[in-house]
C-alpha cells in the first residue's frame, strides 16, 4: 500500500467522511447491524488528522503478506480483501440514513469505521472502546466545577489510532488481532484448511487420515498454518515428492512419528501430539545450515 496517496489523501481540505459504528454478530447466520449517527465536523476532522498522523508511524515498516499464525516486530502485513471473505457483507451493511437505536446499541458496537468519500473511497476501521462493565457495575462521571455527578449517557472511546486501513481493493493490517475481531475471517480459515486437507487425502502418504482429518479441523491454530501453507504455490503438491528425506528429518530430529515405506510410503498418524512435527515437515522446516552444518527449525514457516 503506498503510504504517501493515503497521507494525501487525508491531507485534502474539506474532506467529505461519514462515521459508521457496527456490531459483528456471535452467528455466523446472522446479519451485521450498523448505525450512521450526526456526526460534528470538527470531530470527524479530529479523527481523520489523528488517523494520518497514526498511519504515516508504519510507513518505513517493510510491508509483507498477513501470517495467520502470527506477525514479526518490524513489519505491517497486507491483504487483499477476498482474504478476508466478507468484505462486501461488512461494508454493505453501512447506511448513512440508518441513525435510530444508537443508544440501545452503545456497549455492543464491536468497531467503527471512518469511510472517507471520493475517486477511490478509504476506509479506517478501528475496534470500539467499550465501558459496558461500569454500566454493569460501576458508573460514568464528571466533573462540573466542584461537583463530581454521574453521567447517565453510555459512551464510547474513539482515540484516533487505525486498527486496518482498506483502500484500492487491499487492506492494511496495523492491528494483527483487527482481522479476526471485524471480519468472519474464522470461516476463511476453516475453507481454506479444508481444501489443504482435501489435498494431502489426495496424496494418500497419511495413514489413519481420518483421525489427522479430524484432529486438524478441531484446531484453529492447526486450520490458520494450514491455511498459511495452503497459499504458499507448490508447497502441498511436492511436500512428499522426496519421501525418504522426510524419514531422515524424523530420524535425525527425533521425531515420535513413525513412517512406512512399503507396500506405500506413509507416515502413520497416531494422535495430535504429532501435528506440530507433521506440519513442519510439511512446510520444510528442518534445516541444516550450508557452512556449519548446524540442525535447526525453522518456526517462522509454520
Amino acid at each position: 500500500m503506498n503510504f504517501t496517496e493515503i497521507s494525501n489523501l487525508l491531507s485534502r481540505p474539506e474532506l467529505t467522511a461519514s462515521l459508521y459504528f457496527s456490531v459483528k454478530p456471535k452467528r455466523s447466520d446472522e446479519p451485521y447491524t450498523s448505525i450512521s449517527p450526526e456526526v460534528a465536523p470538527e470531530i470527524i476532522q479530529k479523527l481523520i488528522n489523528w488517523s494520518r498522523e497514526y498511519i504515516l508511524q508504519y510507513s518505513e515498516f517493510q510491508q509483507v503478506d498477513f501470517n495467520p499464525t502470527g506477525y514479526r516486530d518490524g513489519t505491517v502485513e497486507t491483504c487483499n480483501y477476498e482474504y478476508v471473505g466478507n468484505m462486501d457483507e461488512v461494508i454493505g451493511n453501512f447506511d448513512p440514513g440508518r441513525i435510530e437505536g444508537a443508544e440501545d446499541l452503545a456497549d455492543k458496537f464491536s468497531f467503527y469505521c471512518l469511510d472517507i468519500q471520493g475517486d477511490n473511497n478509504l476506509k479506517l476501521f478501528r475496534r470500539v472502546t467499550k465501558f459496558k462493565k461500569l454500566y454493569v457495575k460501576g458508573l460514568l462521571a464528571a466533573f462540573e466545577g466542584h461537583r463530581l455527578n454521574q453521567m447517565d449517557q453510555k459512551m464510547l472511546g474513539l482515540d484516533g489510532d487505525v486498527d486496518l486501513v482498506a483502500y484500492k481493493g487491499e487492506l492494511l493490517v496495523l492491528n494483527h488481532t483487527s482481522l479476526e475481531r471485524i471480519f468472519r475471517i474464522n470461516e476463511q480459515y476453516t475453507a481454506m484448511a479444508t481444501r489443504a486437507i482435501q489435498t494431502l487425502k489426495a496424496s494418500q502418504k497419511i495413514d489413519n487420515f481420518d483421525q489427522f482429518e479430524e484432529d486438524c479441523m478441531n484446531d484453529v491454530r492447526v486450520q490458520k498454518t494450514l491455511t498459511k501453507l495452503l497459499r504458499e504455490e507448490g508447497l502441498f503438491e511436492g511436500c512428499f515428492n522426496h519421501f525418504e528425506n522426510i524419514v531422515n528429518a524424523i530420524d535425525v530430529f527425533d521425531l515420535d512419528i513413525e513412517t512406512r515405506t512399503a507396500p506405500e510410503e506413509k507416515i502413520i498418524y497416531e494422535n495430535k501430539s504429532q501435528l506440530s512435527d507433521i506440519l513442519k515437515i510439511l512446510s520444510d522446516s528442518y534445516y541444516k545450515s550450508f557452512i556449519r552444518e548446524k540442525l535447526g527449525v525453522d518456526n517462522s514457516r509454520i
